[in-house]
């Protein structure tokens, strides 16, 4: 697994960027702003073991940042993640554990779906990756 982190501050990353399983994998944690979402991702694509990534989990279950998100941010955060979906097969999983992360993604899900991006929300990252493996491996 390939791990990268949005910041060079010691402790607990906001924002961090794993890859596995040929998964990337967007982790929120507490606080950040929605610009270390964007240079996490950006960074992390620059990486040539990502470009044969199969989708992209976004995870929010530890986010505190969240709550404070208007629907224009989450819809601008979709817009963003949409216009690099060819980085990762045009899919997304969204992964909120209780009702306001989950209601958030869904929020964002509309986003994603309308400008082309396959995605779907879920409570678990379990759920989340089967998801992505099975979408890329039909019939297995």
């Amino acid at each position: 697994m390939q791990r990268w982190n949005s910041s060079r501050r010691r402790g607990p990353m906001p924002v961090n960027f794993e890859f596995t399983d040929g998964i990337i994998v967007l982790r929120m944690i507490d606080l950040y702003v929605p610009d270390d979402i964007q240079k996490a991702l950006l960074q992390g694509l620059t990486d040539p073991r990502t470009s044969n990534a199969i989708g992209l989990l976004f995870e929010v279950s530890r986010s505190k940042s969240l709550r404070t998100r208007s629907s224009d941010d989450i819809g601008a955060m979709g817009l963003f993640l949409a216009q690099h979906g060819d980085a990762y097969a045009r899919r997304v999983a969204l992964v909120g554990f209780d009702d306001f992360p989950f209601g958030m993604m869904r929020m964002g899900r509309v986003t994603l779906e309308r400008e082309g991006i396959t995605s779907d929300v879920f409570r678990d990252e379990t759920h989340a990756r089967k998801w992505l493996l099975e979408l890329s491996n039909p019939g297995s």
